[in-house]
Formats: C-alpha cells, structure tokens, sequence
C-alpha cells in the first residue's frame, strides 16, 4: 500500500506552490496559476478540476492536503471548493483561504494575517473560532494596497490632476509619465482609455511603476502609497475592534514583502491606529503554513 504523502498548496493571484513531503523529503513545484485557471478562481467551474489535476501530477496520493485558496472568500465558495476538491483528491483534505496560512507559517496560533499582492485582504480569529475578514473585495472595487489597486488609485490621481490642472501637469508627475509609456498612450485621457480595457487583474503588473516614480520624486505615487498604508492598517485595526486575536500582523504577498516603501509606511500607520498591533513580514513561504496544517490531520 503506498505511504501517505504531506502535501501544502497555495495557490496565489500570481503563482501556485506545492510542496510535498514523503519519505522524509520535500520537493516544490512552482507554476504561474495563469497556466491552469481561467479569469479568477471561481469564474470557471472548470478551474477546481484543473487544480485537482496539478496537483495529482504533481503526486498521485494517497494524501494529506491542506490548500489555502486565493480569492476563497465567502461561505458559498468554500463550501464549493471543499465539496470538489474532497471528493476528486484521495485522502484527507482541509481548504482554507490563502491568508490563513500565514499563521502557520509564522509558527503562530494567535495573529492577525494580511496579504498584499495580486489582492488584499486582512484576516483575524474570535475568540470563538469566528474568522474575521476585511477587504478581499477584488481589484475593481477594493483589494487597497494590492498591486492592481496602486495602479488603479495612481491613475485615478493623476486623472484628477489633469482636470483640476492640466494633462500637461499630470504627465510632469513621473508616476504618470511612467504609466503613460507602459500603455503606450500619450495623455492621462487616452491612459484612462487603456487601463480600463485591460483586465483588471492584469494591472498589478505595473505596480513597481508606482515605486520606481516614489524614487524619482513622484508626488502622487508618494499620496497613493500613504493612502494605501492607512486603509491597511484601518482594515487591521478594525478586526481588533471587531474582537479579533493577537498582537502581531503576519504580512506577505509580492508587494508587501518586496517594497519596503510599503512595509514602512505600514508600520508608521499601525502605530497610530492600532498601537498595540506589531507588523511581522513573513519570511518563509506560506505554503509552509499548508504544510503545517496538513500535517494535523
């Protein structure tokens, strides 16, 4: 009879991480999620059979898996995605959303959790096991701070500035010019005509735009990052308020743990609003924390 395998996935915005563990060892494997779901994970019903079929090629079973979801977001969802991927995995399976396996990561079984990457989201537990979220709302109506967020709101400044001055004095603005040049457009109108036809989800590709024009001066990246920073730490000290537990903030996700622009204006913003909240950056990576968690089942 073949031994049990341990396995971790965490499937993100941008990639998906499985990690095995037999035998004593362990192996990664590392795809872009782009190469197996279509549009967000739950627009195609197709989406969960693809990741069932990553993953057991990956390794065939029998398993202990623990999959941390991105855009995992409501009851129904979850629901939904343990229903599939129970009954098409062989052995044990626990689905939670991406964020939940931050804690676990961390070595830590009280925290509060925010992912800042493709999306956003901020999670917390009660002390009776309720889990708390705030924000996760998707690239075109929240998810502040994410990548396709920096872009949105950058934009939208320098539309702004266009109107109540002129394109010429948006376009001086390198955050703008830079943006401007990715598109290939040579207004902020005809900008504003591009990023809208572009996917939503697509627009965190030029999110390092948005530090790169901070360094060169960029007064309204500088505006969008603090503004960004602030929403991120309200979302944290919300889901104290509403009874969340812990002490630390275990971050992750591309933009947060790459631009210490962010991880500084975080910090400085949390010591305002939730003084008694510590930011801890994640140094490993989550897919541990699904590990962890499959490995108690």
């Amino acid at each position: 009879m073949p031994s049990t395998s341990t396995i971790g996935v965490d499937v993100g915005g941008t990639k998906t991480h499985i990690a095995v563990v037999e035998a004593g060892a362990r192996r990664d494997v590392l795809v872009p999620s782009a190469d197996w779901r279509r549009g967000q994970l739950f627009d195609d019903p197709g989406n969960l059979t693809r990741l069932v079929e990553l993953i057991t090629a990956t390794v065939p079973g029998p398993y202990r898996i623990a999959v941390g979801l991105h855009g995992l977001d409501t009851d129904e969802q979850r629901a939904n995605a343990v229903g599939e991927l129970t009954r098409r995995l062989p052995g044990s399976v626990h689905v939670v959303n991406d964020a939940e396996l931050l804690g676990p990561a961390a070595g830590l079984t009280e925290c509060l959790k925010l992912i800042v990457g493709t999306g956003a989201i901020a999670l917390g537990t009660t002390d009776d096991g309720t889990l708390l979220a705030a924000d996760g709302h998707g690239s075109l109506l929240g998810d502040v701070g994410s990548g396709p967020a920096l872009v949105r709101e950058t934009v939208r400044a320098g539309l702004r500035l266009a109107d109540t001055h002129s394109p010429e004095a948006a376009l001086d603005d390198p955050a703008i010019a830079l943006l401007c040049a990715a598109y290939g457009t040579p207004t902020p109108g005809e900008l504003a005509v591009a990023v809208t036809a572009d996917d939503p989800y697509h627009w965190g590709r030029h999110a390092p735009l948005v530090f790169d024009a901070l360094h060169r001066g960029s007064r309204l990246a500088a505006t969008v990052l603090d503004q960004a920073a602030d929403a991120l730490a309200g979302n944290l000290a919300a889901l104290r308020r509403r009874g969340a537990r812990g002490d630390v903030v275990v971050g992750a996700g591309g933009v947060l743990t790459a631009q210490g622009e962010l991880q500084s204006r975080l910090t400085a913003r949390l010591s305002v609003r939730a003084p008694g909240l510590t930011l801890r950056v994640l140094a490993t990576p989550p897919v541990d924390g699904a590990l962890v968690l499959a490995d108690r089942l």
